[in-house]
């Protein structure tokens, strides 16, 4: 693994940091910085960002794959770039290899807790949600509870409000995982012309059940006190899985990320299926978008060592089918032997997840790569872009 960061010095913000905001230093420790977001409705976010100047990270990659990735990563090839990361379902963030990987070549990195995720839990108020009482609904929170996605604009625009200041005149690039992933694109839709990319890990396009069970479950969702009510969903073999892809170590806090995950609720489903809805009826997103997956889903209530090369969670497939209605410029990239999260998978896929990153940087990040419509001469043009070929 790698040395053990550097501490910052807490009295002064590192590199870029605005002077007005009260960063404060992070769980991850290294170079990372902290800070709450207050929204409407007494809810709160939390920005971190990464200072590389101040120490490498502790990363969820052993020190030889990590120097072989090194050789192949142009330094500053993004430095005019701010990446915007947003977590998934009943995650935060902690994946610090990430954001060694884009600033090396760079990019300002930036990660984004959402509303009743990870650094913004309450774990008392957390608790009283898995056993609630009427008494108690003034004083629970719901974690990762949400009954429409687009409220997460609000979250999005915190933070962006912030990086445009700390990282003023850099392009943004918003890299979800999983729900993130579905967050991300959903967004991208409604806000033509603020992105240059989205690169997504195993985004959360359709419904791992069947595009069939979820139209017909939609409409007896969420319906009056029901949409509250917490469903345990049991998810043990995540957690070991991930557990073995780092050598015995759990690669995150179980106190923001719980082994279990949290409650599902109704509300919250439907909220996910409107999602999912939008996505099946297309998207235009005017940025290039990476979609990145394992190449196989398993499904299996038992453990199995094959769950440490497959993505448990979601239907790759139907994630693939799924990729083409996001807009026109789309590259699709499936790692064999990857888990779920693919950064932490072994590290022969993390290795190809890393790539699969890199090349979309070159092809389509970079700050020579023409404007959409905008031909080498100078003219407009109406033909559709077209990507280098990522591997299937």
């Amino acid at each position: 693994m790698d040395a053990e960061p550097t501490a910052p010095d807490a009295h002064h913000p590192p590199r870029g940091y605005g002077a007005t905001h009260a960063w404060r230093p992070d769980v991850l420790g290294g170079g990372f910085r902290s800070l709450d977001l207050p929204l409407p409705d007494d809810e709160q976010a939390t920005l971190v960002a990464y200072d590389p100047a101040s120490g490498a990270p502790r990363a969820a990659i052993d020190r030889d794959t990590w120097a072989t990735l090194e050789d192949s990563m142009p330094r500053d090839l993004l430095d005019d770039v701010a990446i915007l990361y947003l977590h998934g379902w009943s995650d935060y963030f902690y994946h610090a290899h990430l954001a060694r990987f884009w600033s090396h070549m760079g990019a300002d990195f930036y990660a984004l807790d959402l509303r009743g995720y990870g650094r913004n839990l309450d774990p008392e108020r957390v608790e009283k949600a898995h056993s609630p009482r009427p008494d108690d609904d003034e004083h629970v929170q719901r974690p990762g509870y949400i009954t429409d996605l687009a409220e997460y604009d609000a979250d999005l625009e915190a933070a962006l409000a912030v990086i445009e200041e700390t990282s003023p005149g850099r392009r943004i690039v918003v890299s979800g995982h999983s729900t993130g992933g579905l967050i991300a694109v959903l967004w991208a839709d409604r806000n033509p012309g603020r992105l240059s990319g989205i690169t997504l890990n195993s985004p959360w396009l359709e419904f791992q059940y069947s595009t069939t069970i979820r139209k017909v479950l939609q409409p007896f969702l969420g319906r009056g006190r029901s949409a509250t009510t917490p469903l345990r969903l049991h998810m043990p073999n995540y957690s070991a899985v991930a557990t073995s892809a780092t050598h015995g170590r759990l690669p995150y806090d179980a106190r923001l990320k719980p082994t279990d995950s949290f409650p599902v609720y109704a509300g919250w489903i439907r909220a996910i299926f409107a999602g999912h809805a939008a996505v099946e009826d297309g998207l235009e997103i005017d940025a290039p978008v990476l979609v990145q997956t394992s190449t196989k889903s398993l499904r299996k209530i038992g453990y199995d060592p094959e769950m440490e090369a497959t993505d448990i969670v979601l239907d790759v497939d139907a994630i693939a089918r799924r990729s083409i209605h996001l807009g026109r410029t789309v590259a699709l990239n499936r790692i064999p032997g990857a888990m779920h999260d693919l950064f932490l998978s072994h590290p022969a896929a993390q290795v190809d997840a890393f790539s699969g990153l890199l090349r979309f940087a070159r092809g389509f990040l970079t700050a020579d790569v023409l404007p959409r419509g905008t031909s080498a001469a100078g003219t407009s043009t109406a033909a559709p872009t077209a990507g280098p070929r990522m591997r299937s």
